[in-house]
């Protein structure tokens, strides 16, 4: 009830819960700063402490804050450490998680101390269940929260073999059917798509979108060289207007041209004459020469003019291409001008971009010595349960074909979420509705069984 779209005081008459059992809520979330509740349940006698998954704006940028960042889990016995994990986990998880810690620590040692015989059990779905899977290496570090175990609801992957599989005893990690996320991170989704461009069509495919594209670039410049020259708007024309010859018609259009330079791109007849002008400037008398040199000149205009055709065009596309990188630029600026005011931080945002900052540059610190590191791969955390729907073993059709539809449980090898398998719905299969309505059906199989082994029993 917590994860749905329910309103906050559905989910207290659901659970039981009066005002005075919310230790803390954290209702808005923020960047690196996700939504968390931490709810007393008397009748389970522990503390749940929720974590939201990424619904909003600066939650996603929580999660896309994606670099591996070294982290370490110490496990302490006997006042002693017994044992340290070395690894690497999720910056924005990592910080996020600290971030919870430093606001649930104070509250939850209280607690205990007022409830010895209560423990701590945290729960989160998707970037919520990431978080709360790493919330739970830092709150066990403490001695008194040191019982505190995790169920984590399709988690992102967030952190290397060693942390995870060092959690198999305090984490249990769910995932429903196809669920994507749990397997989503920078080496399986490079390995995916090497694997699509090595495959035997994607040359073919290739050859196309170059042909295509070439052809569309082409095309489009024949086009806009025909729509602002004239002279070869018409290929079978193979002389010049007259018109465009006249000495008064074509000073008359140079001459707005010379004034302003934007007139050259605005005014596409200035444009059009303009080579023809620049090759004939020197001024001609057509009474001085007889009807034999007049045509001898008409050929070698049209020779000159088909050689200025494409310098007037190259000129025309290099003059437009810099007016509209200036007028995206303007409009850049000007937008950037305008969010200017919504990007300013509170202090507590400073703390962490600072934090998230000095984390990336730890990381960074040994890398320069070293040559390019290749991402790392990162998985679930913890004890993978997979919720697998199979067909039932008598098929029938229409709508009982659905509800006979048998759901079974199985503890998943962690080798396989290091790459992604593709289907249909694996989107539509994270949402926590569907892992709600996929494990109503699961218990409904268990109480089954139970019943039937009773019954079994009964006569023994």
């Amino acid at each position: 009830m917590y994860f749905s779209k329910k309103p906050y005081k559905v989910f207290m008459e659901f659970g039981g819960y009066d005002q005075s059992d919310v230790m803390i809520k954290k209702s808005k979330a923020r960047l690196l700063k996700p939504s968390f509740t931490i709810v007393r349940d008397r009748s389970a006698k522990c503390f749940l402490l929720f974590i939201r998954g990424a619904i909003s704006v600066k939650d996603r940028l929580t999660a896309a804050t994606g670099a591996e960042v070294p982290f370490h889990h110490v496990v302490a016995q006997d006042g002693h450490v017994s044992k340290l994990v070395l690894g690497y986990a999720h910056c924005g998880m990592v910080v996020a998680a600290r971030w919870i810690a430093k606001q649930a620590i104070p509250c939850l040692n209280d607690a205990v101390e007022q409830f010895p015989d209560y423990g701590i059990k945290i729960v989160g779905h998707s970037m919520g269940a990431a978080i709360a899977a790493i919330l739970t290496y830092i709150l066990r570090e403490n001695e008194k929260l040191s019982s505190s175990t995790c169920i984590a609801f399709g988690p992102a992957a967030c952190m290397t073999w060693d942390l995870a599989e060092s959690s198999k005893d305090f984490i249990t990690t769910i995932v429903n059917r196809n669920d994507l996320v749990p397997s989503l991170g920078k080496v399986s989704a490079a390995n995916l798509r090497t694997q699509v461009m090595e495959s035997s069509w994607v040359h073919d495919l290739r050859e196309q979108i170059q042909q295509t594209r070439f052809l569309g670039f082409v095309n489009r410049s024949v086009s806009f060289i025909r729509s602002h020259v004239p002279f070869i708007s018409d290929p079978r024309s193979k002389v010049v207007d007259v018109d465009m010859l006249l000495p008064n018609s074509s000073e008359a259009e140079v001459k707005p041209s010379s004034n302003t330079p934007s007139a050259v791109v605005k005014k596409r007849s200035a444009i059009a004459c303009w080579s023809c002008v620049a090759a004939h400037k020197q001024p001609t008398d057509s009474a001085k020469h007889s009807t034999r040199d007049m045509t001898n000149q008409c050929d070698d205009v049209h020779v000159k003019a088909e050689k200025t055709n494409s310098e007037a065009a190259a000129q025309l596309v290099l003059i437009s291409l810099e007016e509209l990188d200036l007028q995206e630029s303007d409009k850049d600026d000007t937008d950037r001008g305008d969010n200017e005011p919504a990007l300013q931080e509170t202090d507590e945002d400073h703390q962490a971009m600072e934090l998230v900052e000095t984390l990336t540059e730890k990381q960074e610190e040994p890398s320069s010595s070293s040559p390019c590191q290749e991402p790392r791969q990162l998985y679930p955390p913890g004890r993978i349960m997979h919720m697998v729907g199979l067909p039932a073993a008598e098929p029938s059709t229409g709508e009982q074909g659905d509800q006979e539809e048998v759901v079974a449980l199985y503890e998943t090898p962690r080798h396989l979420y290091s790459k992604i398998r593709l289907a249909r719905s694996m989107i539509r299969e994270h949402y926590m509705p569907k892992y709600i309505k996929t494990m109503e059906l699961l218990i409904d199989k268990l109480a089954e069984e139970d019943m039937d082994d009773n019954d079994q029993m009964d006569p023994l």
